[in-house]
């Protein structure tokens, strides 16, 4: 009869005693001087703009035996950036992005499946020029480094593609294709102590400079 009550005692601790020692969800901030937010558009098939956001912020969170998980990210437009001080300008007009009206670009997901070792789907809303649509941002090449130590990273690529008329901006002969390419490249950090003294990632390699029509 005891061994019988010490089993069944045993048997009601198991959920517990698995639920704490489930790995907990981790949280990171993104780091700016190593991750990089920038978008590409075609014309006629052909790169014709490469462009990045150098002033941004962001974090996630990893969950990855729960419903925890997320990601936030904040672009402020106004600092768009094509390495082409005339076509700088023309981005931020309101013929394009209107910096003015428009200061922020945002993504807030509202959910993440995971799909695989360092693959998942971060489905949520886009907000860009003052429209807010639902998106997929497929995550790839997730690799995680030191554990839940302070100083410890997670590396990652999130790409989407959105059209620009969904979002009220011009497309055409003049202007480019419709279709954007959005792509996040870098890594977050379990650390408070990031890099603040204004340093930012490098402009995206082999960058297009727009085409004049």
């Amino acid at each position: 009869m005891r061994n019988a009550c010490w089993m069944l005692l045993c048997l009601s601790l198991l959920p517990a005693l698995s639920k704490s020692h489930a790995p907990a969800a981790e949280s990171y901030r993104l780091d700016m001087v190593k991750t990089r937010v920038s978008f590409n558009i075609e014309h006629f098939g052909v790169p014709w703009v490469s462009a990045w956001f150098p002033d941004f912020s962001g974090d996630f969170v990893l969950d990855r035996d729960g419903t925890a998980s997320r990601l936030d990210v904040s672009v402020q437009t106004a600092t768009v950036d094509c390495t082409e001080p005339l076509w700088n300008g023309r981005l931020r007009s309101a013929d394009w992005l209107d910096v003015q009206r428009y200061p922020l670009t945002s993504f807030h997901s509202t959910r993440v499946d995971f799909e695989g070792d360092g693959a998942a789907l971060a489905s949520g809303e886009l907000t860009l020029h003052g429209i807010t649509r639902t998106v997929g941002l497929a995550i790839s090449g997730l690799r995680c480094s030191g554990g839940t130590a302070s100083g410890a990273s997670c590396s990652f690529i999130a790409r989407t593609r959105i059209k620009r008329s969904d979002y009220g901006l011009p497309h055409g002969f003049w202007t480019g294709g419709d279709l954007v390419d959005i792509v996040i490249s870098g890594a977050g950090v379990r650390s408070s102590d990031l890099a603040s003294d204004g340093v930012r990632a490098a402009p995206p390699t082999g960058s297009v400079t727009p085409r004049a029509y």
